[in-house]
């Protein structure tokens, strides 16, 4: 079993630094061998103290590289990682690196949603799975479906196409595993939340082998409400030959919240009248007015590709896959009115909505040399199509009105569903794209172009349409330099056009899609990588167009934004069986061109400092037992654009441990967790004038065993 995160030690083997760019080509000969599988992990990881470190990093149309040879700040958290925490949402997952933010709480709509250098994360291009896009709006996906989650930092416009600067988050599904077996858990977290998982997978027949994971969890939350979630995966690889690799994919999830709220918001800064929140409440508070509150989520990804591998340095892969996400819902918004306390009751009822993506892609992978020089070629061409539908009518009204220290009183409203939807946004992706990585000596050199063919359409009710059209060509720059062996410094420039905002309900054009907004981003960086730590740091500057309220309360696309910032993540062994992993982030962000009253001001959900470290004990007299320590402090920050309101800073304390005590045939893992120990109250950034009540002591228990 693997240790526990913040102390987990694997084992890599290096290749010589001539041949690196050749075994990254060959690494890509069949998804099995890029660190997909468990019994592969460990010979594609460095010896490290804290959270495993991931050589493997999907770039796009970089393709598979290592990290050290990925011009750009990247963080991949493994499925063991993922168990050792107890990690069932993607607000936890990153938690650990101090360049993001988590906007929401795992029981809320926001659960999914991701602030990283400051910029959130693209509903509709942020969030993908083996690469593919997949639509996020309100989604928590099953993370027992999944191997690892990468987030690539940056502007990624030439990597996946349309997609925010801040970065990209990319799923990978569990594959299958030579040989076979089966794992279960248990688990349990406050109140009264208890969850079953079964993962087995092996060979089915000759060439063919799957993963099944299937995942149960129901009871009642801290935040007063309760879940009821069942997912199911399945993972298929098929060797058609020795060269040609078939590839399938299917997950689905069924995930009911039943009472709770969602966030509070301050509408009008002005009327508001002060620059403070209220006094923060604990996340155990029951603020439910209306008696049948409720979300209902449904989620399904389907995939199939062939992989071939021509020769030893040279595959071509084609791929397809299918995604939907459908919601219906009845839930508070509560729009704060003063300082004390005082806050309004809205109602919003959503009928029906869903989306659908469909993404076919072709890409040709190749090694090769012209005479000292050595070449990591990808070519490829793609296309992407998403459609969306909303209900004809929703309600979204004010019902009443409450106190935060004050007992709800119950609000009895009369709503009633008409599930009529009509379709919304349609907007189509045609690219293609080609890099190339050149490689002398201890240096190398990254050049590509990626030119998409963009068509976006907005529709009214009345099927009024409103069409974007752009085919712009998106660059990718880099320098790399390896002074040393594991060790690299590197300076990277690359663009991204991300999609325009649907503006929210609470604004004059609500429902309104803006349009693509333009950014750049250019990142100095440095890496190394030794048997006993880790370090890697970055220094970079985004310019990105701006989108916000204006004085009338219209959101628009206009002026400019720049984030200059600097992060550090490293990770030691040191003396007495300690380890000790650290991330710092650094960050300043300002509107530099837009309406006079922003000009200048800083940028909101952004803090200007940010760290998060965890201490690991692994005793030497205990064998398999590790407990760690992990402390985040975030600065506070501006809550609105108009900087009319800060959110506090926090500082939170994680404790956690556990212990191996099964056999080698029967491994049985007891863990434990305690996170937010002090229980301290506080208010969570969510977006432009919106805060979300912050998690309050929770207490995770697990067992798990693997025969």
């Amino acid at each position: 079993m693997a240790s526990p995160a913040g102390a987990e030690q694997v084992e890599k083997k290096t290749p010589d630094r001539k041949s690196k760019v050749g075994a990254n080509a060959e690494a890509k000969a069949s998804r099995t061998a890029a660190a997909t599988s468990e019994d592969n992990a460990a010979s594609q990881t460095i010896v490290v103290t804290g959270t495993a470190h991931h050589d493997a990093v999907t770039g796009g149309a970089l393709g598979v590289r290592s990290d050290l040879d990925t011009p750009f700040s990247a963080r991949v958290v493994t499925a063991d990682e993922i168990e050792e925490r107890q990690v069932r949402s993607l607000a936890r997952v990153f938690s650990q690196d101090a360049s993001v933010v988590a906007n929401g709480d795992t029981y809320t709509f926001n659960s999914y949603s991701q602030t990283v250098r400051g910029i959130p994360l693209d509903d509709l291009y942020g969030y993908r799975i083996n690469g593919d896009p997949f639509y996020m709006t309100t989604v928590e996906l099953p993370l027992e479906s999944f191997q690892a989650v990468q987030l690539l930092k940056g502007a990624s416009g030439f990597l996946y196409g349309f997609n925010a600067p801040g970065g990209l988050v990319n799923y990978q599904t569990k594959r299958p595993t030579p040989d076979a077996f089966v794992a279960a858990d248990l688990g349990y977290s406050s109140n009264t939340v208890f969850l079953q998982h079964i993962d087995t997978g092996g060979p089915i027949a000759a060439g063919l082998g799957y993963r099944l994971n299937l995942t149960h969890e129901q009871g009642g939350t801290y935040s007063v409400s309760h879940v009821l979630r069942y997912s199911g995966s399945l993972g298929l690889d098929a060797h058609l030959t020795d060269t040609l690799l078939w590839t399938g994919d299917l997950i689905y999830q069924d995930r009911r919240i039943k009472g709770g709220t969602q966030d509070f918001f301050i509408d009008d800064p002005v009327a508001y009248g002060a620059n403070a929140l209220p006094r923060p409440i604990s996340g155990t508070t029951n603020l439910a007015a209306y008696p049948d509150l409720f979300f209902n989520s449904h989620v399904f990804y389907g995939a199939t590709g062939l992989h071939w591998t021509a020769d030893p340095h040279w595959t071509v892969k084609a791929d397809y896959s299918n995604s939907l996400d459908w919601r219906t819902y009845k839930a508070e918004w509560m729009p704060l009115i003063n300082r004390d306390g005082d806050y309004g009751v809205k109602l919003n009822t959503n009928p029906r909505s869903w989306s659908r993506y469909n993404q076919a892609q072709v890409t040709l992978d190749g090694y090769f040399t012209t005479g000292p020089l050595a070449h990591q070629l990808t070519l490829g061409a793609t296309w992407q199509d998403l459609k969306r539908y909303l209900p004809r009518d929703r309600l979204n009204t004010v019902i009443g009105s409450q106190n935060l220290y004050r007992p709800v009183t119950p609000v009895n409203y009369p709503s009633a569903f008409n599930d009529a939807i009509y379709r919304s946004y349609h907007s189509i992706q045609e690219g293609a794209f080609a890099s190339d990585t050149i490689s002398l000596g201890d240096v190398s050199v990254i050049g590509g172009l990626r030119v998409t063919r963009y068509v976006e359409h907005q529709y009214s009710k009345l099927g009024v349409a409103k069409t974007y059209a752009k085919t712009p060509v998106t660059p990718v720059a880099a320098i790399l330099y390896h002074p040393l062996q594991g060790a690299t410094v590197y300076v990277s420039y690359v663009q991204a056009l991300e999609s325009g905002i649907t503006v929210p309900d609470s604004f004059a054009n609500a429902r309104e899609t803006l349009p693509p907004v333009m950014s750049d981003q250019i990142e100095v960086g440095a890496k190394v990588e030794r048997p006993t730590w880790f370090l890697s740091t970055a220094l970079y500057r985004i310019d990105r167009g701006a989108q916000y309220a204006n004085a009338a309360n219209v959101y628009v696309s206009d002026g400019t934004q720049r984030y200059e910032g600097v992060e550090a993540n490293g990770r030691v062994g040191l003396p007495l069986d300690l380890f000790v992993a650290n991330s710092v982030a650094i960050e300043e962000a300002t509107y530099l061109k837009s309406e006079r009253d922003l000009q200048g001001r800083q940028v909101e959900g952004v803090p200007r400092f940010k760290d998060t470290v965890q201490v690991t004990e692994r005793p030497t007299g205990l064998p398999g037992f590790s407990a760690t320590t992990e402390l985040s402090y975030t600065a506070r920050l501006w809550g609105n654009a108009v900087n009319s309101f800060r959110v506090p800073s926090t500082t939170l304390i994680n404790l956690r441990a556990g212990y191996d005590i099964g056999s080698a045939a029967h491994a049985v893992t007891l863990r434990a967790e305690v996170d937010n120990v002090a229980n301290l109250h506080h208010w969570g950034y969510l977006g432009s004038g919106y805060v979300f009540v912050g998690e309050p002591r929770t207490v995770r228990l697990n067992a798990s065993v693997k025969l």
